[in-house]
Formats: C-alpha cells, sequence, structure tokens
C-alpha cells in the first residue's frame, strides 16, 4: 500500500495547574498514510448514516491514542477500527 498522503493527529493532555487541571491539544507531525473512499455499507455500519464526504485513512504504522485528525486544515473526529497487521485503520466522517 502506498502512504503517500499526510495527517496530523491531535492528543489531549492534561496537565496541573494553579487553578486545576488544563486540558492542552498537542498536535503530531505529519504521519504518512493512505487516504480512501468508504463504500455505503461500512458508512453506515460505522458512522450509523450514509455520508458522502467519509474518508478512511490507513496509517502506516500503530500511533496510539487519537483524539482528532486534521485534514488539510480541517479538525475531524475519528471513529477507530481495529488494528490491520500493525497498523491502525479509523474512519473520518465528513466536514
Amino acid at each position: 500500500m502506498r502512504y503517500s498522503d499526510r495527517v496530523k493527529i491531535l492528543t489531549t493532555v492534561v496537565t496541573k495547574g494553579p487553578l486545576g487541571d488544563v486540558k492542552t491539544q498537542v498536535p503530531s507531525d505529519w504521519l504518512p498514510c493512505r487516504i480512501t473512499d468508504v463504500n455505503q455499507t461500512t458508512s453506515v455500519n460505522v458512522l450509523g448514516k450514509y455520508d458522502s464526504k467519509a474518508v478512511v485513512i490507513h496509517f502506516k504504522n500503530n500511533v496510539g491514542k487519537i483524539d482528532y485528525v486534521l485534514i488539510d486544515g480541517v479538525k475531524r473526529l475519528p471513529t477507530p477500527l481495529k488494528n490491520a497487521r500493525g497498523n491502525t485503520v479509523v474512519v473520518v466522517g465528513g466536514a
């Protein structure tokens, strides 16, 4: 599989501050991935509705915790799928 696309992931980090816990979102570096369209069956099964702008992102390696994905500067909430052969696969609904 060609991993010619690049996206960033956002992870929420909680730190202690003087007034309590502070949540900050930390972006990653550009990660290699493959972005493909979602077929109708997968869109309905995973997202609960048909979304023509939904995409599947296949990351090259296991990337761990993902809170948000930045695709073309747009922050989107991913729905994780099972890790396949050590790779992370997520479905992201349309903007």
